[in-house]
């Protein structure tokens, strides 16, 4: 009997442990992940060395404190944490690559750069700014991401794994107030453009590398082991934003609440441990991938909601597809819009194989058109449109 009560003891006693260490980071992303603590740091932090840029500073909230240390939410009022508001236009779901531009604004550009003595790529790589997260066009600006927070590490890092602290408090709930959708980017200094972490564990049905629809006030996102010396943090969406069309872009207005952010990788790595083909993948490859991804779920996004506009900005002039090219694909998507009332169409397991203008994306599918249900494999075929992947044809199989 007493034998029995000291277990009893002990179960709780662990029961009691681990559930008071619920937001301690090193238990929620280290024992999740299955690794050793050893050697493994945070070194997203002020006392690291790391400094950290915003999107958009609030002197009230500055971005100094998304790396002080401090995790909770309890104390959100008296000025913790990071919060801007966006107001803009947004064109969710827009792929995240080096930014789609009007053909107007690209012939600009192109001979404002001809006639600049300066290195843009070296510009670019130094001031990380929007770069692919805003379109511009004739009429202004429209935004691909509501926010973006970048850190950088004094020196190259081997890093594996970032956990984002939204705001999650009993008055300021993560399900009302958090990061819904978020995206994690890493910088190579010889590609000069961001890429995609190859994220591990993603939940099932899941399309792309990014976290989405959360709730929750801790964000663990487990990747492949990368060297680099900065990540971006793309936040996508919130559980209060809210969008309204205005004219021919959707307006958006939402508020972006975190409380802190932290990046775990080696302090002193010896680079030997690790392949340097796993460590330091194939950038343009990996953005490629990034980019088809979006481009695909871009489309998805658009049919799911019935927005003609969205979907089509996913497809290339060049689309055909047993006779039928863009113009009617457009008018069947516009016939299918009207007939049902409910469209649904959830990808899963895609498979994505690159060239240096093609690229060929298959996945499983099921659909949901009122009460008609279907599902099987369907195989994207996508190339490069004015240097930009375009969905060229579509197959049901």
């Amino acid at each position: 009997m007493r034998k029995f009560s000291y277990i009893i003891i002990l179960v709780f006693c662990i029961v009691f442990i681990f559930g008071c260490s619920a937001r301690k980071s090193i238990v929620d992303f280290v024992k999740e992940g299955g690794l050793e603590t050893k050697g493994l740091v945070n070194l997203a932090s002020a006392n690291s060395g790391a400094m950290v840029s915003v999107s958009q500073e609030n002197p009230d909230r500055p971005a100094s404190n998304l790396i002080d240390g401090i995790t909770s939410s309890e104390n959100w009022d008296q000025g913790e944490g990071w919060e801007v508001q966006y107001e803009g236009f947004y064109a969710r779901g827009e792929y995240i690559g080096y930014g789609v531009e009007d053909p107007v604004v690209v012939m600009e550009q192109m001979r404002n750069r001809n006639d600049d003595q300066n290195d843009q790529s070296q510009i670019d790589a130094n001031n990380p700014s929007w770069r692919g997260l805003r379109t511009q066009t004739r009429y202004g600006n429209v935004d691909t991401a509501m926010g973006w927070v970048v850190i950088d590490f004094p020196e190259e890092k081997i890093i594996n794994r970032a956990v984002v602290y939204t705001i999650d408090s009993k008055k300021y709930p993560a399900s009302k107030f958090g990061v819904s959708d978020l995206t994690l980017q890493y910088w190579s200094d010889s590609a000069k453009s961001w890429a995609l972490v190859e994220m591990l564990g993603k939940g099932k049905g899941k399309a792309t590398n990014s976290i989405q629809d959360n709730e929750k006030g801790i964000i663990n996102l487990r990747f492949q082991p990368i060297k680099t010396q900065r990540v971006r943090f793309i936040i996508k969406w919130t559980n209060d934003s809210k969008s309204v069309r205005r004219g021919y872009y959707q307006y958006t207005l939402g508020t972006i609440r975190i409380a802190e952010i932290e990046v775990y990788g080696y302090e002193k790595a010896d680079t030997t441990e690790f392949e340097q083909a796993k460590v330091v993948s194939s950038i343009r490859d990996a953005n490629a991938v990034a980019e088809i991804q979006t481009i695909i779920d871009n489309y998805i996004d658009g049919y799911n909601k019935k927005d003609i506009n969205m979907a089509m900005a996913s497809i290339s002039t060049r689309y055909l597809r047993n006779g039928e090219v863009a113009s009617d694909l457009k008018n069947r998507l516009e016939a299918v819009f009207s007939k049902y009332q409910n469209l649904n169409i959830k990808l899963s397991n895609i498979q994505i194989k690159t060239d240096i203008n093609d690229a060929t994306a298959t996945a499983k599918y099921n659909s949901q058109q009122d009460s008609n249900i279907s599902s099987g494999n369907i195989v994207f075929m996508l190339s490069k449109d004015s240097g930009y992947w375009k969905i060229t044809s579509m197959d049901l199989q």
